[in-house]
């Protein structure tokens, strides 16, 4: 790995241990108590629905950048084989171990770089299972979907639920923001530098604060998305978009009903 994706992905990392303290205040005790429940899930019909039509049950999985590792406890409870979620945050990480153990549903979990993962998981997965915001840490696209199709069985799938690049141009809930502003253009769709941030990254309990690790966010382009699995031997079998608002960050824009694509679904299969 190049020292600059190194420079990002180690400042991300820092900034993520930062938040993830203030996300467990907010939410922890929250998702405990939902995976007490036998056969829990927390995905959307939608993505339940896309997952089902895939195929899920048996198949072996890998989340990468997972996070607190809900997803990945949701995909076992519908039916998936082996399960393994990695993710750049070390509190993360322990959090979904923690919860995982807590819940007795067999998932594994990895701290690391996704850029770093090693030979030993490459062709170990059917599929390969990406949630929302994953994408916008990665400064590499294209070696990412290349890491992805390393570690996948030979027609195995990468499935993507993520933020829709679209409404990434409009402003965030904010109660500032009146119901006039809510569809004004505030940012490029094409913006090739990444964003330098020092804001609150708690989106879950709201808190306010200044990060101390700078967070480096990326804008990949529909198109830099379905062209960078193409060019790294994935065939595309299923793409949707949704009005749905899967970022915590454009509700007051779905509830508007403003035919705005908040969300999609994207699935590939490895051809090579």
């Amino acid at each position: 790995m190049t020292s600059e994706l190194k420079r990002y992905t180690e400042s991300n990392r820092a900034a993520w241990n930062e938040a993830m303290p203030k996300h467990q205040r907010a939410a922890k005790a929250k998702w405990d108590r939902a995976f007490e429940r036998v056969g829990y899930v927390c995905m959307g019909e939608e993505e339940v629905t896309a997952l089902r039509r895939m195929g899920i049950r048996g198949k072996s999985v890998a989340h990468l950048c997972c996070n607190n590792g809900v997803e990945l406890l949701s995909l076992k409870n519908l039916g998936a084989g082996e399960c393994v979620g990695l993710d750049i945050s070390d509190l993360a990480i322990e959090e979904a171990q923690e919860r995982a153990a807590r819940s007795h549903i067999d998932c594994r979990y990895v701290r690391t770089d996704i850029y770093d993962i090693g030979a030993e998981y490459h062709g170990h997965f059917d599929v390969v299972y990406v949630s929302a915001g994953a994408l916008g840490w990665l400064p590499d696209l294209p070696r990412f979907f290349a890491q992805a199709g390393a570690m996948l069985r030979d027609d195995g799938r990468i499935f993507i639920h993520e933020i829709h690049p679209i409404s990434e141009m409009l402003p965030f809930d904010d109660p500032k923001t009146s119901e006039d502003d809510l569809l004004r253009i505030i940012e490029p769709y094409f913006q090739t530098e990444p964003y330098e941030e020092h804001d609150s990254l708690d989106y879950v309990g709201g808190t306010e604060y200044t990060s101390t690790a700078a967070q480096y966010w990326f804008v990949h382009t529909i198109a830099d998305i379905i062209m960078g699995m193409v060019n790294n031997g994935f065939a595309i079998e299923h793409f949707a978009e949704y009005p749905t608002d899967i970022s915590a960050g454009h509700r007051r824009i779905e509830a508007a009903e403003a035919g705005i694509p908040l969300s999609f679904i994207l699935v590939g299969r490895k051809t090579m």
